[in-house]
């Protein structure tokens, strides 16, 4: 199998997501890219299907490419540019330090994709799990919005307040989903303004706000 041999067997792990784990590979036109190898969790499908049909849709230079993907018996594989820095958490949370130019360039790079999802593409796309896992750097540290799988394409007509399941992570999920309200773009938006948060502290406050929601939801 091409991916296989890219990878050399799925030797080096970049990082490993909700939906599986992602590898470092190059192809036979020496393009480097990274592999997610999906998890045999029941999602599955739904999330191989989710990240095909949306990333495979849209275009934009805060939004991580997708270069092809592989279904074969129970393998399941992505295949994505390679994003050379890594993920923001590494750089916030881990010691790697951001200058302020760098921050304020992942907050509006973020912004950018994030407005290109809900307002350029024909059907709206809500990520549903914004955070520093899921915003990669690139060598000059612009910011690339990466890992579809929980992301829903809706018509913006619809009442979108009933979908299948919660999704996201704690400490970056609007209380909307909890409370049972009409889910849209806002959730994304309460993420990004955890997400700027956190830049700005340099700290995880994703634990804090989840505290604080939960006190407000017992009060």
């Amino acid at each position: 199998m091409e991916l296989k041999k890219a990878t050399k067997n799925f030797q080096k792990e970049l990082g490993s997501r909700a939906s599986g784990v992602v590898f470092k590979g190059v192809l036979a036109d020496e393009r480097v890219v990274a592999v997610k190898k999906l998890g045999d969790a029941h999602l599955t499908e739904e999330v191989f299907w989710a990240e095909v049909s949306i990333i495979g849709k849209i275009n934009h230079m805060n939004l991580v490419r997708m270069w092809g993907f592989c279904l074969e018996r129970k393998h399941r594989l992505l295949v994505y540019e390679y994003v050379e820095n890594g993920s923001l958490d590494k750089h916030l949370f881990s010691g790697n330090v951001l200058g302020w130019n760098e921050r304020f360039k992942v907050a509006l790079g973020t912004a950018k994709g994030l407005a290109y999802l809900h307002h350029e593409c024909l059907e709206w796309v809500i990520h549903c799990d914004v955070k520093p896992e899921n915003i990669l750097l690139d060598g000059e540290f612009e910011p690339k919005i990466s890992d579809f799988g929980l992301a829903k394409l809706s018509h913006r007509d619809r009442n979108n307040s009933k979908m299948s399941r919660i999704r996201g992570t704690k400490g970056y999920m609007a209380p909307d989903w909890a409370l049972n309200l009409p889910i849209t773009a806002k959730v994304d938006i309460y993420g990004y303004g955890v997400v700027i948060l956190e830049l700005v502290k340099g700290i995880r406050l994703s634990n804090w706000v989840r505290r604080m929601v939960t006190s407000r939801k017992l009060s």
